[in-house]
C-alpha cells in the first residue's frame, strides 16, 4: 500500500490522512486539518531529512 500512489491515495482520502515520509523508512500518519502544524512541516522539513538519515540505508554510489 506504501509504495503505489492509487492505493496510498484512496487510504489516505478514505481516513482523512495524510500519510508523510522520511528517507523511505519512517512514516507518520496526519490529518488534513493538521497540514500545517509545526509538528507536520518539521516532519517532511530537509532537515528532518538529514538528520534522520541511517547511515547504513545511504546509498554510497
Amino acid at each position: 500500500m506504501m509504495g503505489g500512489d492509487a492505493i496510498r491515495g484512496g487510504v489516505e482520502r478514505y481516513f482523512g490522512i495524510k500519510l508523510a515520509f522520511q528517507n523511505c523508512h519512517n512514516v507518520a500518519a496526519f490529518h488534513l486539518n493538521g497540514l500545517n502544524s509545526t509538528a507536520y512541516q518539521n516532519f517532511i522539513s530537509i532537515e528532518s531529512q538529514i538528520l534522520n538519515q541511517t547511515p547504513e540505508l545511504v546509498d554510497f554510489l
